[in-house]
């Protein structure tokens, strides 16, 4: 068995720390190979004499052709894209697992590749004081594995993108819409839920445009933020870049928390609205917000919902159980075609 890849990007750190993961708890070789063929934000698996490739796309569109190998794996896979040898690889996390025994794995091939730099650095960062993207502060062993009570406490920590900074037209009004959603939810979540923490990332173009919901400096750095999840019981999400769901779902399912956001309009296995989360009627509902969060809060419905998403995390986005299920599914596909 062995996982391909050209250039090691954030979105790929899930299957390939899930992969590390899997292959020392079955006392197995971990062959990470670097093949500069391979599409960026893609890897190819390579077991039991089948292609299996991994699309980490933001995009919904598929970054390569799906008929070139026997399985396809997507991120922001649309429901309508979903056929017998494709499926969703569901919310993806830059999630790791013991960042210097990886690199110990890897070839100096690999580690070298100029676009494999940023990510060696990143892995490098015991202590986040390089980069605020440090592979050690993702460790799956430090996220919580039961559910706890905050008392209802809410969070919405995100951020703006200048639509000027792309080119397309279609882009540029999604981003528009984004930043819109994200202003209007701030604000009402903060009018209704006075000790919520709510705002946005502090960088020029959001002071500009909403300086009265900006956060703390300190407090928006990734480690710091990761670190307060744990303090909180509902998280409000949107749609991320290309109408992906972004990083932000997965993290809170990790951390046992329910979840209040915008329509989902992916691919993901088992995860069902009001048992998993809530969600909005489109993504400028922003005034349906506190609604959606009393709800979770009457009679402590935000507890029950934190347990089915902490279950839910630990079967399909933890590396506990990430790539020991898509080997499954690979062994029965492979089955169902012989």
């Amino acid at each position: 068995m062995v996982l391909k890849i050209s250039t090691w990007t954030h979105h790929l750190n899930h299957l390939i720390y899930s992969y590390l993961f899997y292959c020392e708890k079955n006392k197995l070789k971990t062959n990470i190979k670097y093949e500069p063929a391979i599409v960026h934000n893609g890897a190819l698996l390579e077991v039991d004499n089948l292609s299996v490739f991994f699309d980490y796309s933001d995009s919904p569109l598929f970054i390569t052709y799906q008929s070139a190998f026997d399985l396809y794996f997507k991120r922001s896979l649309r429901k309508s894209d979903r056929g017998p040898k494709i499926f969703p690889l569901n919310f993806n996390v830059p999630i790791s697992y013991k960042p210097f025994l990886l690199l110990s794995k890897l070839k100096s091939e690999f580690l070298m590749a100029r676009p494999n730099r940023i990510e060696l650095v990143r892995a490098l960062d015991r202590f986040s004081w390089v980069t605020n993207s440090s592979h050690h502060i993702f460790d799956f062993r430090k996220f919580p594995d039961q559910v706890s009570d905050n008392k209802g406490s809410i969070v919405f920590c995100t951020r703006l993108w200048n639509p000027e900074n792309n080119a397309g037209y279609e882009e540029k009004n999604r981003r528009e819409k984004q930043n819109q959603f994200r202003i209007e939810a701030c604000r009402i979540i903060k009018s209704n839920f006075k000790s919520a923490r709510v705002g946005l990332f502090p960088d020029e173009y959001s002071k500009k445009q909403a300086p009265d919901i900006l956060l703390d400096e300190n407090l928006s750095k990734k480690k710091a933020y990761l670190k307060s999840l744990k303090s909180f019981d509902i998280g409000v999400a949107d749609a991320g870049l290309k109408d992906s769901p972004g990083w932000k779902i997965g993290e809170y399912l990790l951390n046992g928390m329910a979840v209040v956001t915008t329509p989902l309009d992916i691919c993901v296995d088992d995860f069902t609205q009001n048992k998993n989360y809530k969600e909005l009627s489109n993504r400028s509902a922003a005034s349906e917000i506190p609604e959606m969060i009393e709800e979770l809060l009457v009679n402590n419905n935000y507890l029950r919902q934190g347990k089915n998403n902490l279950e839910w995390a630990q079967e399909y986005i933890s590396p506990l159980n990430y790539f020991s299920r898509i080997l499954k599914i690979i062994e029965e596909s492979n089955l169902n075609f012989i």
